[in-house]
């Protein structure tokens, strides 16, 4: 895979509300978008997440703060403290990039077909990696 660009960085925090104002203050970053998601997860415990986007040129700035019950940003939070939590890659076919590095030795953490997959390079720097379908 060669990475062209970096299309998105994500952050999960614990009160959306003051990064976005300290943020829009400090940096001028804004206007956000907000938007909230839910569901169950395979333990079919409930899970809500609230989420603020901004752009800086065409990156994609994203704050993640779960609201309810435990996601993967949350259990970051609890093991590292608020921060960067990965970067993001736009791509043309999802599931081939995935097949390919976990090939070449990544390890998948979360997939949904045709849509995103988080990836751990597994190695040497670390780091989260999302491959994200081409939007409209």
């Amino acid at each position: 895979m060669k990475i062209t660009s970096i299309d998105h960085i994500s952050y999960a925090v614990t009160d959306i509300e003051k990064v976005v104002e300290a943020w829009s203050r400090l940096y001028g970053l804004g206007p956000w978008r907000y938007m909230e998601n839910g569901g169950k997860d395979v333990k079919g415990r409930p899970w809500k997440i609230r989420m603020a986007f901004a752009y800086v040129g065409p990156m994609e700035i994203e704050l993640v703060q779960c609201t309810e019950g435990k996601i993967f940003q949350s259990k970051f939070i609890d093991k590292w403290g608020e921060g960067l939590h990965h970067i993001g890659f736009f791509v043309d076919d999802v599931d081939a990039k995935v097949a390919e590095l976990v090939k070449e030795g990544a390890n998948l953490i979360i997939h949904d077909p045709g849509r995103f997959a988080y990836v751990d390079g597994a190695g040497p720097g670390g780091g989260i990696f999302e491959l994200m379908s081409k939007r409209d």
